[in-house]
């Protein structure tokens, strides 16, 4: 995998430079000032490009001969103490091939020796770093084609990502069943990362949302520590990562097991906008107008409810949508929960309410995994205002929605990679009504 992308990175830069890229890996953190350290995980371009998961490691990059260069750290006795080894030279030229590799107070010497024109950095602190030995930096230039090269995967990156779909797929579903006999929200969370950890998965992508009730409308709700109401809605949004890589799955259900009044009504309505733009997600698609459409799709089911009246396209002019479903369809998934390459450079987001948090606006293509991710919120503080608005009261049924305002939200979330002609959904939770009920009732 490494090789690949580096061959990518490489293919962007072209070898007419005699440029060098340099990158300095993760750190531990602590908490504090404690020596309590927290789990380590390696940044995400520098994993990308080396596929190690070992803190205090850099990396040159020869842009003009295209080779590599492992930096290690320099360890000694007391690191072997506490933390159980410390690894020769040998072992990573053996496991990773770089072209070389040397410790780290060698960099200046070769700085010093190799005296490029320009040296490429991931970060500010890396150019900080480079530039205290008197060379020119560039930090624009590198993430930026890092980000390119991320927005398409591999084969191999696809394959890791299924893993990780699978595991969270999995967990998905004891989760639903767990969440019948749980009187916390935390019981929930418990079950589902339980076996997440059996399948030796010990980092979470993101923090999981598992909220019952109202808290379902509160889009990062992370407390996860409140007592499930009776016959409340429990929405789960949570994933896996294995290696490194992602997934990013949401489901919404009734704890008692049925879909019915107004919930079942709202849920099949953003099983509507789910199913809709996931069909039309295909190479040359843009993503803003997967988004519109699934705005279109919920204004006209809530209309058909008797929630909204008039037209359509006027709601649309007066952005009635983001009352309702204030966030992005969806965004770039891989490395990270939140995958860069959602804009190109020179590519701003679009000022309008709903649309102002798109995470990304590309067309698609080929090798993009993207999620797909329509909601219905109901939330006091979007709907209270726009009741006196001049603008979009005229097409809100008030004492409709009112009796709502504590109902909450549902959102459901595939995840998808782009194909040559349509698209592959890793997601495997079941998500129709009558599907879901029998799972709950299993």
């Amino acid at each position: 995998m490494e090789q690949t992308n580096r061959a990518k990175l490489f293919d962007v830069f072209k070898p007419d430079t005699d440029a060098l890229i340099y990158m300095s890996g993760g750190r531990v953190s602590h908490r504090y000032n404690t020596d309590f350290e927290y789990s380590f995980r390696q940044e995400s371009n520098f994993l990308y490009l080396t596929g190690i998961d070992e803190p205090d490691f850099h990396v040159l990059f020869d842009l003009q001969d295209q080779t590599w260069h492992l930096v290690l750290p320099k360890r000694d006795s007391k690191f072997a103490v506490w933390m159980g080894y410390v690894n020769s030279p040998d072992y990573y030229k053996e496991a990773f091939k770089p072209d070389s590799v040397f410790y780290d107070d060698k960099l200046e010497v070769v700085f010093r020796k190799r005296k490029p024109s320009m040296v490429y950095c991931n970060t500010q602190s890396d150019a900080d770093f480079v530039t205290g030995h008197g060379l020119e930096t560039d930090t624009v230039t590198l993430p930026e084609a890092l980000a390119y090269c991320r927005s398409i995967k591999t084969d191999h990156e696809l394959e890791l990502m299924r893993r990780a779909s699978k595991a969270a797929s999995e967990a998905h579903i004891i989760a639903m069943k767990r969440a019948q006999t749980a009187s916390w929200e935390y019981e929930v969370k418990a079950d589902f990362e339980h076996h997440l950890v059996q399948q030796g998965m010990l980092h979470h992508p993101y923090s999981g949302i598992f909220a019952s009730g109202k808290n379902s409308a509160i889009l990062h709700y992370v407390d996860n520590s409140r007592r499930i109401p009776k016959g409340a809605q429990f929405l789960i949004d949570a994933g896996a990562e294995y290696k490194g890589y992602a997934s990013d799955i949401t489901r919404t259900f009734p704890v008692n097991g049925k879909f019915d009044g107004v919930f079942g009504d709202l849920y099949r309505l953003v099983l509507q906008a789910l199913v809709e733009t996931t069909s039309s997600a295909r190479p040359g698609v843009k993503m803003e107008d997967l988004h519109l459409h699934a705005c279109q799709v919920i204004l006209r089911g809530l209309k058909d409810l008797g929630y909204l009246h008039g037209s359509i396209d006027d709601m649309m002019q007066v952005n009635l949508f983001a009352l309702f479903f204030p966030h992005g369809l969806g965004h770039f998934l891989g490395l990270d929960t939140h995958d860069v390459g959602g804009y190109l450079k020179g590519v701003e987001p679009i000022d309008r309410p709903g649309l102002r948090f798109l995470r990304a606006r590309r067309t698609l293509e080929k090798g993009m995994v993207i999620t797909i991710e329509p909601g219905l919120y109901i939330i006091p503080a979007l709907l209270e205002p726009a009741f006196s608005d001049p603008k979009q009261a005229p097409f809100l049924n008030e004492s409709k929605l009112r009796n709502l305002l504590n109902f909450g939200g549902i959102r459901i979330e595939d995840n998808l990679v782009i194909t040559e002609t349509s698209y592959e959904n890793l997601t495997n939770v079941p998500k129709k009504p009558e599907e879901i009920e029998a799972i709950i009732g299993d």
